[in-house]
């Protein structure tokens, strides 16, 4: 039966990735409002199922990440491109100074784009009218990935540690996954990833890989 909800999940994920083609096809036609919130929520919806796939995967053993060699600035540059403009009334400040003189890392690239779009896109969700997007080298070794935004912040729960702490705005699931996608990430010595939260003004969300 295991078998099958991976499957299910798999060709649901397809499908919402279709439908999101469909919808992007139908904007260039047409500019309604109600077709960008519905490739909005299709696009969340089917991060969530990659998200789930992942812990599903997790949970039998069968994670496995596909670590390579990737220029920072050209990954940030991907990551810019796919996330797309900002509402008119939120300023996105990035900080990717340090992302030419880090060069290459090694890290998933196709996991790792997706804890930070999930992040970038619900600190756009809570902001109330800024976003900072930064890359910075980690002192001792490992690169941080920082997204900030001057809203609301996270609550107590999910500060205390409780991943999977359902929200009024949020089923934990994002940050159950970006744990999980951090922690994957490790070195011969035993260093991993990890995710620090904090507020400051807002929600502050790091991704610090080894």
């Amino acid at each position: 039966m295991d078998s099958y909800v991976a499957a299910a999940i798999h060709d649901a994920k397809n499908a919402l990735h279709a439908l999101d083609a469909w919808l992007a096809e139908a904007r260039r036609e047409c500019a309604a409002p109600a077709l960008a919130q519905a490739q909005a929520v299709a696009g969340r919806v089917s991060a969530q199922l990659v998200e789930l796939l992942a812990l599903y995967r997790a949970d039998q053993g069968t994670l496995r990440l596909a670590v390579a060699d990737h220029f920072v600035d050209d990954f940030i540059a991907d990551i810019m491109e796919e996330l797309g403009p900002a509402p008119a009334h939120i300023a996105v400040a990035t900080d990717f100074a340090a992302a030419t003189a880090i060069g290459a890392w090694a890290f998933d690239a196709y996991q790792v784009k997706f804890v930070l779009l999930d992040a970038l896109r619900n600190a756009l969700r809570h902001a109330t009218g800024r976003v900072r997007f930064a890359v910075a080298a980690e002192p001792g070794g490992g690169i941080r990935f920082t997204v900030a935004d001057d809203g609301p912040g996270f609550p107590d729960e999910v500060l205390a540690g409780a991943a999977a702490a359902m929200t009024e705005t949020s089923s934990g699931l994002g940050l159950l996954f970006a744990r999980l996608i951090a922690a994957h990430h490790a070195t011969p010595a035993g260093h991993r990833g990890r995710i620090e939260l904090a507020n400051a003004g807002g929600a502050s969300f790091s991704l610090v890989l080894p």
